[in-house]
């Protein structure tokens, strides 16, 4: 019994240290594709750089870059949700709740690009609706590199769950209040219906999720 506690030890400190390897692989062939671009992805005072090819032009939502940053994304965002938030939610293994976390917030990430897609539809605003897409797309590639070193710190230097929570929860909304304002300097109308509907936004699709993940990461820890 205790060797087979031993070997589900080390298979669990294996797969995170493998994903931990792959994480920082993928940032630098992220590099790679972007080129000179990636700078300015980096260099978040130069980010409106990164949004325009060499020709000026905006560049697409859908680039080899933003795919292999959206692995990244998932790949840390589902390790916090495993490792910190629910360790043994749906699993007695914490490799089998990865794998969970990583379907499910695939899944979220889909259904939320859906509904904002129909949304833009139904407002007559696809155009808003990619340029605003395009930014935020950008802004939350930054944030998992930077989310990425906050997960090594954490490894090396544990501290409790709940507090862990709490300050992945403030470093989570401080990250969307700045990348928010960002957007919406850019696409404001600056009228009061704009603000309220930004609001109305910004709670339903990225604050309340957070919320929920919060509290119930709460009652499990």
């Amino acid at each position: 019994m205790m060797s087979e506690l031993i070997l589900k030890k080390e298979f669990i400190e294996n797969w995170i240290k493998i994903l931990l390897i792959i994480s920082p692989l993928l940032i630098l062939i992220s590099r790679f594709i972007g080129g000179e671009k990636f700078q300015y992805l980096i260099r978040f005072w130069d980010i409106q750089n990164y949004f325009s090819s060499g020709s000026g032009s905006t560049i697409s939502n859908f680039t080899r870059l933003n795919f292999v940053m959206l692995i990244n994304r998932i790949i840390i965002l589902s390790l916090f949700l495993t490792v910190y938030f629910f360790p043994y939610k749906f699993s007695e293994t914490q490799f089998n709740n990865f794998i969970f976390f990583t379907a499910f917030v695939l899944f979220y990430l889909l259904t939320k690009y859906l509904l904002e897609k129909l949304i833009s539809i139904m407002f007559k605003s696809r155009i808003s609706f990619f340029e605003i897409n395009k930014y935020k797309i950008g802004l939350k590639n930054l944030i998992s590199i930077h989310f990425y070193i906050y997960l090594i710190l954490l490894l090396f230097n544990p501290i409790s769950a709940k507090n862990t929570i709490v300050i992945s929860f403030s470093l989570f909304v401080i990250y969307i209040f700045f990348t928010s304002s960002f957007i919406y300097k850019k696409y404001s109308d600056n009228t009061l219906k704009g603000l309220v509907y930004f609001i109305l936004y910004l709670c339903a699709f990225e604050i309340a999720p957070a919320v929920v993940v919060m509290l119930e990461a709460f009652k499990n820890n």
